[in-house]
C-alpha cells in the first residue's frame, strides 16, 4: 500500500481539480448534510479516476446525493444507496430534474395560502402532529432545538403539502425546501460540527424563507433543463454492509464516497430534525431501526446484537485487534459510553470489511474506487489511522492498487488539534 502524504498545494490542486459544468452549487444547495462533503471534491475525484459517460459510478454511502448531483451533471450513469430516510429523500429529489419548473411555483403558492389558514388553527390541533409528538416526547422542544411559534408555521407547511392534489415527488421536493429551511433557519440548530443549541429564537418567518427556497428550486430546474442527455440516478435505501445483494443484477466500474468515520459523530442525531418532519423517526424503536442499518460508527449505535466484530472476519487484522486492546486499557473503570471505545473500533472496521466484501461482488473488473476517511484521535486521545487500517482490510480481500493521498487536515474541537483526513484509492484486479 503506498502512502502519499502530504501532497502539496500545488499538486493537491491538479490531482483533484474539478470540470464541471456548473461551478456554483446549483442543485447541491436545496439541502446539504453537514457531515457531507463539498462537490468540488467529487468533481475532482470523478476527473482522477478517468470517469466518462461510459461509466457506471456507485456511491454506497451517498448522503444527500453529492456525488450523484454531480455525475447527472456529467451525463453519467450513477447508483446510490444510504441508510438515513433523510439522506435518501434529500438525494432522491436532487435527482429528479424533470420536475416542471412552472408547476412547482403553481404548488407553492397553493401551498403558502393553505399553510397561512392552518397556521391561525388552535394550538391543539398542532400538538397532534406525528412531528409535534415526537420533538415533544423526545424532549427536543424543551431543550430548545426549535421554538414554539416557528414549529407551528413549519408543521403548518407540512400539513399544507401533504394536503396539495398532486404526486409524491413534487410533494417530497416542497419537503425538502421545509427542512432545509426549519434545520438552517428556523430553528435553534447550529453545527460546530456537532450539533448545539443556540440562543432560542422568538419568531421565524417561515413562510418567507420557504418560499425562498423552493423559487432557487425552480431557478435551478430550469438552469438543468439545458443539461443534455443527464441521466436520472437512481437512490436506493438499505445498509452498506449488503451492498451486493441489494444491486445484484448492476456492475460498477468507479465507486466514489465517504463512509462514517469511527467517532462520536451521530449522524441521526444531526438529522433529527429532518427524521422528524420526514415522520421517519416517531419513537424510540423507529429511531433504533435506522440506526442498526448504519455501520457502526459511534458508541450510540453499539447493540448487543451486534456481531461485525467476529473474530473470523477482525481477527486476522492484528494493527485493529491492537488498537481496540489499547482503548480497553485505555478507559478501563470508566462508564457509560466510554467503555464502549473499544467495541466501536471493532464493530467499524469489521462492517466496514463486510461492507468491501459485498462492494466485491458488483464491481466489475479493473474497477477504480475513491474513499475519503478521516483518521481520528477523539477516543481518549488514541489515534486511529482509519485510511490505513481499511487499507489492511482491502489488501486481505484480494483489492489491488491501494494507496492514500492526504486531502486535508481537519481541526479536532475534542482534542484540540489537527488531524487528517485522506483519500483511499483502490482497485479491482483487471482480470475477470
Amino acid at each position: 500500500m503506498n502512502r502519499i502524504v502530504p501532497l502539496s498545494p500545488i499538486a493537491a490542486t491538479s490531482v483533484l481539480a474539478p470540470s464541471v459544468r456548473f461551478l456554483n452549487g446549483e442543485v447541491h444547495q436545496w439541502y446539504r448534510m453537514v457531515l457531507g462533503y463539498p462537490d468540488h471534491l467529487v468533481a475532482g475525484l470523478l476527473d482522477r479516476l478517468e470517469t466518462t459517460e461510459e461509466s457506471r459510478v456507485l456511491d454506497p454511502f451517498c448522503g444527500s446525493g453529492t456525488t450523484l448531483v454531480e455525475c447527472m451533471k456529467r451525463g453519467i450513469k450513477a447508483v446510490g444507496i444510504d441508510a438515513n430516510p433523510a439522506g435518501v429523500m434529500a438525494a432522491t429529489v436532487k435527482t429528479n430534474w424533470s420536475l416542471n419548473d412552472g408547476r412547482l411555483s403553481e404548488l407553492l403558492e397553493a401551498t403558502l395560502r393553505s399553510a397561512r389558514v392552518r397556521a391561525r388553527s388552535r394550538t391543539t390541533r398542532y400538538q397532534s402532529d406525528a412531528t409535534y409528538r415526537y420533538l415533544s416526547s423526545s424532549g427536543m422542544i424543551r431543550r430548545g432545538w426549535i421554538s414554539g411559534r416557528p414549529l407551528k408555521k413549519a408543521i403548518a407547511i407540512k400539513r399544507a403539502i401533504k394536503a396539495l392534489p398532486t404526486n409524491a415527488s413534487y410533494k417530497n421536493a416542497l419537503l425538502l425546501c421545509l427542512i432545509s429551511e426549519v434545520v438552517f433557519h428556523a430553528s435553534n440548530v447550529k453545527f460546530g460540527p456537532e450539533i448545539y443549541c443556540s440562543k432560542r429564537k422568538v419568531d421565524v418567518d417561515v413562510l418567507s424563507g420557504f418560499a425562498n427556497r423552493v423559487h432557487q428550486m425552480v431557478d435551478d430546474l430550469r438552469l438543468v433543463a439545458n443539461c443534455d442527455s443527464a441521466p436520472p440516478a437512481v437512490v436506493v435505501r438499505g445498509d452498506a454492509r449488503k451492498c451486493g445483494t441489494l444491486l445484484r443484477a448492476r456492475k460498477f466500474d468507479r465507486c466514489i464516497c465517504s463512509p462514517p468515520y469511527p467517532t462520536e459523530h451521530d449522524y441521526t442525531r444531526n438529522a433529527r430534525l429532518e427524521l422528524a418532519f420526514l415522520e421517519q423517526v416517531t419513537d424510540i424503536e423507529s429511531l433504533r431501526a435506522v440506526k442498526k442499518s448504519m455501520i457502526r460508527s459511534h458508541s450510540k449505535n453499539i447493540y448487543k446484537s451486534d456481531r461485525d466484530n467476529d473474530k473470523s472476519d477482525i481477527g486476522a487484522h492484528e494493527a485493529i485487534v491492537k488498537l481496540a486492546a489499547k482503548l480497553r486499557r485505555k478507559v478501563k473503570g470508566t462508564h457509560g459510553f466510554v467503555e464502549l471505545y473499544p467495541d466501536v473500533v471493532l464493530q467499524y472496521f469489521g462492517g466496514m470489511k463486510h461492507h468491501f466484501k459485498s462492494l466485491k461482488k458488483i464491481l466489475a473488473p479493473g474497477a477504480r474506487c475513491a474513499y475519503v476517511v478521516g483518521d481520528q484521535s477523539s477516543y481518549c486521545g488514541v489515534h486511529i489511522p482509519t485510511a490505513d487500517l481499511l487499507g489492511t482490510v482491502l489488501k486481505s480481500l484480494g483489492f489491488v492498487d491501494i494507496s492514500i493521498v492526504n486531502w486535508r487536515g481537519r481541526w479536532s474541537t475534542s482534542r484540540s488539534q489537527e488531524v487528517d483526513e485522506n483519500i483511499l484509492f483502490f482497485s479491482t484486479s483487471s482480470e475477470a
